[in-house]
């Protein structure tokens, strides 16, 4: 068994699978910022609404002054809005995961065949290589993650365990003939 290769894809395998889950919380950093803006939207909307009718109906000035403040901020928030798009953000970082979880398989899969030995030396580099041609194309198109995607990655993965199955987990998944016997 060729220990170097072996060494090399795991710690490559090691940077994939961080790549995926930080691109998975930025992900859902964005969707939550989506959520929000959406919710602030309704809520300006709604109050602007409001005075207005309210001014109509009672006549009070003041209520033209708040109505107008209030037109003045729907106007601002909606313009903030069409200049960042959270939500477009998040369908990128989505995508980015899912090419680099296909990614990660396949460094699983090479290293099952590199640890039972089913496959040459050539083949190994080969593949090696191939994954990481792969991947320079994934991260050329990948937006940028954030620190704070990375630490919540972090902990998904050495705190919480994400990704990581215990025996009886899986084989509660597996018919009677394919669990673990182990």
């Amino acid at each position: 068994m060729d220990k170097t290769n072996l060494q090399v894809i795991r710690e490559s395998f090691g940077r994939v699978v961080y790549s995926h889950k930080t691109h998975e919380k930025n992900a859902e950093i964005y969707s939550c910022r989506t959520i929000a803006i959406k919710w602030v939207n309704i809520i300006l909307t709604t109050l602007t609404s409001g005075t207005l009718v309210s001014t109509i109906i009672t006549n009070q000035d003041i209520l033209i002054y708040i109505s107008a403040t209030l037109s003045a901020l729907t106007l601002a928030f909606i313009i903030f809005q069409l200049s960042f798009n959270p939500e477009t953000e998040a369908e990128k970082h989505r995508q980015i995961a899912k090419e680099l979880w296909y990614v990660r398989e396949k460094y699983v899969n090479l290293m099952a065949d590199l640890l039972t030995q089913k496959i040459s030396d050539e083949t190994i580099i080969s593949r090696r290589d191939n994954l990481t041609e792969e991947l320079k194309m994934i991260y050329k198109f990948a937006p940028i993650t954030s620190t704070k995607a990375y630490r919540k990655a972090q902990k998904a993965l050495k705190i919480n365990e994400e990704l990581t199955f215990s025996d009886e987990e899986i084989d509660q998944f597996l018919p009677q003939e394919l669990k673990s016997k182990i």
